[in-house]
């Protein structure tokens, strides 16, 4: 009867000890995994500053393969971590971001269609799409600018259909979550879109309420701002941008404009050659155009 206690006593605790060393050889893959992930990540964003370089320099084929790459790093990731569905989403909101940067907006609507498709309970996805579709209209406006000579084109219709398919994704963001800044300031952008200033203020004023050190959504309430005729209003909500981010470009450029629309032409023009300034030594790096992304 002892011995064959004691031989229960052994198989027991070689069961323990074998899956002690199963979990931890699972830790250890995951570990693997998520720092194989991460290194992807990171070769993917020196691929697009690489594909920026070569752009700068005029070599278009190069630059093209430099962002093929980068897409392709992007896919690894995703089909790396199917379980993870934060990491997941991080990598497939990069891919969208990129895919519009390059202009590529079927790809970047069809990625979103099928995200939206696979997490639709999920407040991150809704707010990618909401984002992503911003970013698609105001590239075309960009686009459309240029072609026109500095106005915009005749695709008013499109533009506004885009903005409200961004507002009903980050009013189904706010749905799952309604104290959530980032909705609060995407609802913002989409009224502002869609020229609809007041409506775009009051997010604008939730967003800040919720999360007072959201540098970006107070930059975004500064442009509004300004674009209101309210330029001391502007100009506070840019100085609480630069309190939170000193070296955001952006709202140092457009702090410069309201100072001069205010008739401060000395703190413009220091506000200006500081952004000149900032704005050298990121082309020198090679980050100015992946801030972004990055």
């Amino acid at each position: 009867m002892r011995l064959t206690r004691s031989k229960q006593l052994e198989d027991e605790h070689r069961v323990r000890s074998c899956t002690g060393i199963v979990l931890l050889l699972a830790a250890f893959a995951c570990l693997c995994i998520s720092a194989s992930a991460s290194t992807m990540e990171e070769d993917a964003d020196h691929w697009i500053k690489e594909g920026y370089k070569q752009m700068w320099k005029g070599s278009f084929s190069q630059a093209n393969e430099s962002f093929e790459k980068a897409l392709q790093i992007y896919d690894q990731a995703i089909a790396t971590r199917p379980g993870d569905i934060n990491a997941t989403l991080n990598a497939t909101n990069k891919k969208i971001l990129l895919l519009v940067k390059l202009e590529r907006f079927d790809g970047a609507i069809s990625i979103l269609d099928s995200t939206i498709k696979s997490h639709p309970e999920n407040l991150k996805a809704w707010k990618i799409k909401g984002f992503s579709l911003i970013n698609i209209a105001e590239k075309s406006i960009a686009e459309s600018s240029e072609a026109e000579n500095g106005t915009v084109g005749s695709n008013t219709t499109e533009l506004d259909g885009i903005y409200d398919q961004s507002l009903q994704a980050f009013q189904r963001a706010l749905d799952l979550d309604p104290d959530d800044a980032e909705a609060w300031r995407g609802r913002a952008l989409a009224y502002s879109g869609l020229k609809d200033h007041d409506e775009a203020l009051k997010a604008s004023d939730k967003a800040v309420e919720i999360d007072p050190g959201y540098g970006q959504a107070w930059l975004d309430r500064g442009i509004l701002l300004l674009e209101m005729g309210r330029t001391e209003e502007a100009l506070f909500a840019l100085d609480r941008a630069l309190s939170i981010q000193p070296d955001n470009l952006d709202a140092l450029s457009i702090k410069a404009e309201a100072l001069t629309f205010l008739g401060r032409y000395q703190e413009a023009e220091a506000a200006f050659y500081q952004a000149m300034d900032m704005d050298s030594e990121r082309y020198e790096t090679g980050d100015s155009e992946v801030d972004w992304l990055l």
